[in-house]
């Protein structure tokens, strides 16, 4: 899940889509392994690829965000969590629902915006009661690492770097 609000640069925005496509493409998709999905969210969230098979589908997703907006973190939450449970999540036993946030912001949406960031962590705390496993990556020194580490599942799920730059490290 990727934070695509207006906080994010073009500059950062391109780095931010160069480690997401190398992260999808070291997943190693595939029809009877590992399946990948996208959200994202500014002031709306959008459900940008549905669970798929296909890196080719999901790095045509991530190429086409535009960042822009408000930063409403439990929309993109509440979209994953959805796409999870969904007729297209695989219910084996095999393939553990995982979600990464990737953000840079505090939450501001929905409104008011002083309680988005309680919605946010009700939203990811209900994805975490699910079985899904939380992890976050809180990017610059504006990131409240104590908050985006209780959106995590503990603190081991989240990692920080300072810049878009070291982003595709970390996600490496």
């Amino acid at each position: 899940m990727l934070d695509r609000s207006g906080s994010i640069s073009s500059s950062e925005l391109t780095q931010l889509k160069t480690a997401a496509t190398d992260f999808v493409n070291a997943l190693g998709l595939s029809t009877t392994g590992i399946h990948g999905g996208q959200s994202s969210f500014a002031t709306l969230g959008t459900l940008d690829q549905q669970l798929t098979d296909s890196s080719a589908a999901l790095n045509a997703a991530i190429a086409a965000l535009t960042s822009g907006g408000f930063t409403n973190l439990k929309a993109g939450i509440d979209l994953a969590s959805a796409e999870l449970v969904s007729v297209r999540d695989r219910d084996d036993g095999t393939s553990p629902d995982k979600m990464i946030i990737i953000t840079d912001g505090h939450p501001n949406r929905p409104l008011p915006s002083d309680t988005a960031d309680d919605a946010a962590k009700a939203s990811a705390d209900a994805a975490k009661a699910a079985g899904t496993e939380v992890f976050v990556v809180g990017v610059g020194s504006d990131v409240n690492q104590a908050y985006l580490e209780t959106v995590a599942n503990n603190a081991a799920h989240y990692f920080s770097v300072t810049s878009y730059g070291g982003l595709q490290a970390t996600l490496a």
